[in-house]
């Protein structure tokens, strides 16, 4: 008997994004029973669209110590993959940890990873102006998929302020949200005190 194929469509990926949620207890079953489709059938869907994110393993002192060592020297790939973590957890870490490369931002599939979304969903943002971002220049020929994108911190911020509600805050990663919009909420404390009186 022929195994059966289960297909995927924009109507059934967006149903999938509005509704999935790992944290909420039999909510892949409802959705299985919506679509008719088996629940593994829904949990591998999500995790393809980077819907479901398993929790990081805790950071030893050594795995800090070698980032901080090694982040100006060395690329996030290399680095994930010699720390046995994904791009965007070395890329949250330093960013944790107060370390920098001269040319950090987010590609596509990174800042998909951290809010929880498909990097085709980032990709129409960009395409559509939506999400200000900017070619790497690097030399990927279009073979290789071609020249990838570099988001800034501030693009994310900007994306979000003025298309809050198109982000599924519940899927977001709330550390580096956290660490992402810190310092314009202190900036705009400090613009909003009011001055003293000569």
């Amino acid at each position: 008997m022929p195994k059966k194929k289960w297909f995927w469509n924009e109507s059934t990926d967006n149903l999938l994004r509005r509704n999935y949620d790992s944290s909420v207890k039999g909510r892949s079953q409802v959705i299985a029973n919506r679509l008719k489709v088996p629940r593994w059938v829904v949990n591998r869907r999500a995790a393809a669209l980077g819907l479901s994110r398993p929790k990081d393993r805790p950071w030893s002192v050594d795995d800090e110590s070698y980032l901080e060592a090694n982040l100006h020297r060395t690329s996030i790939k290399t680095l994930a993959r010699k720390l046995a973590r994904s791009p965007t957890a070395i890329k949250l870490k330093a960013k944790r940890l107060g370390v920098r490369k001269h040319d950090e931002g987010y590609t596509a599939c990174s800042l998909a990873e951290a809010l929880g979304v498909d990097p085709h969903w980032v990709l129409t943002r960009i395409r559509s102006g939506e999400l200000r971002a900017i070619h790497r220049q690097t030399q990927r020929t279009i073979e290789q998929g071609g020249d990838s994108w570099l988001i800034t911190d501030e693009g994310v911020v900007e994306f979000l302020r003025d298309h809050a509600y198109e982000v599924d805050l519940r899927k977001v990663d709330s550390l580096w949200f956290m660490d992402l919009v810190a310092p314009y909420l202190q900036r705009d404390s400090i613009d909003q005190r009011p001055t003293e009186a000569a």
